[in-house]
């Protein structure tokens, strides 16, 4: 198993009527790669919620449908700022930050 210091953030399916699943889809080292992985696995499986855990410091960003489809928005749109949104969060932010930041760049 890879070591979570080095793929800190821990990314989750979260289903409707039973929260979080309990094993981790994958394990990345950055926000970025885990959001990918996000929409790797919405790609493939059609889950439409997700929930990345930060393990330093500990905080976690739910990753639903809306949040998605941002996300795709702006990285086929604007590559530079979706690149620039996720390492800004990397650095430091929480779940309102990443929702504000996704509604600025790329409104639904």
């Amino acid at each position: 198993m890879p070591s979570p210091l080095v793929n800190r953030y821990a990314v989750y399916v979260q289903l409707a009527d039973r929260g979080k699943v309990r094993e981790p889809i994958s394990r990345k080292p950055s926000l970025l790669l885990a959001v990918e992985g996000c929409i790797s696995a919405y790609e493939t499986t059609g889950h439409e919620s997700y929930v990345i855990e930060d393990s330093r410091p500990t905080r976690a960003f739910t990753v639903g449908r809306r949040l998605l489809l941002a996300c795709v928005f702006l990285r086929a749109n604007d590559r530079p700022r979706y690149f620039e949104v996720l390492n800004q969060l990397d650095r430091s932010g929480d779940q309102r930050t990443f929702e504000s930041l996704l509604a600025d760049s790329a409104p639904l």
